[in-house]
């Protein structure tokens, strides 16, 4: 099983972010491993994930957490496979925490996950959420 946790700190208030994150179908965007997102009910999507050479099609609940100022997500069944992303106010600014966790799925992805290592798929996806909802010019501050 892996897991990856990242932060970061980005010019804009709580509220602006968690309504970009809300928009839960430009994920893949972002959200590494995650290539497009199908809303099939209230708070549920399947996710096609790719881990390596593997795309499968996970069927998740993805839950907003207005109060804790947080989204989760995780599989309905199969291997596991979830996040969070964790939103803290520092002022006009926020804390946004990305938490990915994942069991590779067959045999080939755990080879895969053993030869190649951790990457930190958290902080890139940080990257890219920044690039995609904010601009490349996000006054982004060390974590």
């Amino acid at each position: 099983m892996t897991h990856h946790e990242a932060s970061t700190v980005v010019n804009l208030p709580v509220a602006e972010i968690e309504t970009q994150l809300r928009r839960i179908e430009e994920w893949p965007q972002y959200v590494p491993g995650v290539e497009s997102v199908t809303r099939t009910a209230f708070e549920r999507y399947v996710f096609r994930v790719r881990s390596g050479d593997d795309i499968r099609d996970v069927h998740v609940a993805v839950i907003a957490h207005p109060r804790d100022h947080r989204i989760t997500w995780r599989a309905l069944s199969g291997p596991a496979y979830g996040g969070e992303f964790r939103l803290h106010s520092e002022g006009q600014r926020t804390r946004v925490g990305l938490s990915l966790t994942a069991e590779p799925a067959g045999f080939l992805s755990v080879v895969t996950e053993l030869v190649a290592g951790s990457t930190a798929a958290a902080d890139v996806g940080l990257q890219r959420m920044e690039a995609h909802l904010f601009g490349a010019d996000t006054g982004a501050a060390a974590p």
